[in-house]
């Protein structure tokens, strides 16, 4: 049975004043106004104005998160990292009350390959497939070798799933699909540790979710203080068409390609996360809705070995808070609007370490660099010329794309093997401290901007000399491809 969502509402706001907590202290809800200062990609970058008028209007994102595995409602806190960031204040499905239920409202459900069972009507099992029909409350635990858990809620409804211990792994689709829910909660359990995992090579019917170990056509909240060890082998250890936020918990992901990849958003308040990837680790990809597309990392610790981009958002990306140690990469992190505002971020990267770039024009770039193999050196002098940008040391040349890479904050450390920082549109230090080993040989290095540079705040090092003017260390020759395209290895300490 599912309470009232009156009566949760309220049993969560005792919960937060108990702990000390407001409404106050809550991420400020989207308003329609502020959506447009995100342009999409397919008629410009995200420009930084955007990023300027977005953190003016933002609240703190640190505030305490109910939770119960009791009888009676518990207050769990979990400390995000209270900020300025300009992508807090944007909308998103999350909600404290989503972590806020008595114990009386909890369905049971045994998973098992001799039968599973449960004590809800909304829950039916066939042969080795759980199906959950209605939103509530349901603690899972058991295993099964073979065998999936669908949820298939009624488009306005929740559904929390209590991740008891359990052990779930599908040869032949996803482990845990959500077809249809308006949001669906994983909680992991305190003290326990889970498992879930999907085949090699299948594809799934109707499209009706992503492929992936956890797939889900719905939002996706991941909380809780136990661990989940998720392994994706045919795409993405977990993928969502809608949003994704991870709250708390403990995360061990491998994926043959995403590890986790929200379409809307990825927005991660905290939680420990280990993630192996042979494409990118965090992603998002919706490039349609101006509000979207975006990644934000306001606290946890996150270790990243990627296959490709360490943090890719279309339209945008921040690191607020947290810990980023991104140990491999191609480019460690990508968008349209990049900015590293806080936390301690470190990048290893085979090519650019960090990359602003449109993602529309990174296509292009690709698609003209390829067809520029074959042009003669006197061909691509006359195109070089007829841009209008002038050529740099390395022979490449691109006019501002309009994206914007800023950085006014945390301790930034850059290994990559082409340039530190690439920005096809500009670039804006203000402040943190940075540290910067790039590849140095005269069409790559530290700074590589298409537009305009400044720094006025901050340090800088650059491959062991301290800089305070971007003019000694910047290539200015648009090398930013994209995408994982060129670069080198990054230089040894």
């Amino acid at each position: 049975m599912h309470t009232d969502p009156t009566a949760r509402r309220s049993t969560a706001d005792s919960a937060r004043t108990a702990a000390g907590t407001t409404a106050a202290d809550s991420p400020a809800r989207f308003r329609p106004g502020l959506g447009s200062t995100f342009r999409r990609l397919s008629i410009g970058a995200v420009s930084a104005a955007a990023v300027v008028t977005l953190a003016a209007c933002s609240v703190g994102a640190g505030a305490a998160l109910s939770g119960s595995g009791t009888s009676t409602t518990t207050s769990t806190t979990t400390q995000s990292a209270s900020t300025s960031s300009a992508l807090a204040s944007i909308d998103t499905h999350y909600d404290e009350d989503d972590l806020a239920w008595s114990e009386d409202e909890v369905s049971t459900v045994s998973l098992s390959d001799d039968g599973s069972t449960s004590d809800s009507d909304a829950v039916t099992v066939d042969g080795s497939t759980v199906t959950i029909t209605a939103g509530g409350v349901y603690r899972l635990s058991g295993s099964l070798s073979d065998g999936s858990v669908v949820v298939a809620a009624g488009d306005e409804e929740t559904v929390t799933l209590i991740l008891d211990g359990v052990d779930i792994s599908s040869a032949t689709g996803p482990g845990l699909s959500v077809t249809s829910a308006d949001d669906v909660t994983l909680y992991t359990a305190s003290g326990t540790e889970s498992s879930i995992a999907d085949g090699s090579g299948y594809e799934v019917a109707d499209d009706s979710t992503p492929v992936a170990a956890i797939a889900s056509a719905a939002d996706l909240t991941l909380a809780g203080e136990g661990a989940l060890t998720v392994t994706g082998s045919t795409n993405d250890a977990i993928s969502s068409r809608d949003g994704i936020v991870i709250v708390s918990g403990t995360y061990t992901l491998t994926a043959a390609d995403d590890a986790v990849r929200g379409q809307d958003y990825v927005s991660v308040l905290d939680g420990d996360l280990t993630i192996q990837s042979g494409g990118d680790a965090l992603k998002s990809d919706n490039t349609e809705d101006a509000d979207r597309g975006w990644v934000l990392v306001s606290g946890g610790t996150l270790t990243i070995d990627a296959g490709d981009d360490g943090i890719t958002g279309e339209q945008a990306v921040e690191v607020a808070g947290g810990t980023v140690d991104i140990t491999s990469s191609v480019e460690g992190i990508e968008s349209a609007a990049l900015t590293i505002s806080g936390g301690e971020v470190s990048v290893v990267a085979s090519d650019d370490g960090l990359n602003a770039t449109a993602a529309d024009a990174a296509e292009e770039e690709s698609t003209e660099t390829t067809a520029s193999d074959s042009s003669t050196s006197e061909d691509a002098s006359t195109d070089d010329t007829a841009s209008g940008a002038p050529a740099g040391p390395g022979g490449g040349s691109e006019s501002d794309d309009g994206s914007t890479a800023t950085i006014s904050g945390g301790t930034l450390t850059i290994r990559a093997g082409a340039d530190g920082i690439d920005s096809n549109g500009s670039l804006s230090i203000t402040g943190g401290d940075l540290t910067i080993d790039s590849a140095s040989n005269g069409g790559e290095g530290a700074i590589d901007v298409n537009g305009t540079a400044e720094m006025t705040g901050g340090t800088l090092t650059a491959n062991g000399a301290e800089v305070t003017d971007l003019e000694e260390v910047s290539t200015m020759t648009g090398g930013g491809m994209g995408g994982g395209q060129g670069g080198g290895q990054p230089p040894t300490r």
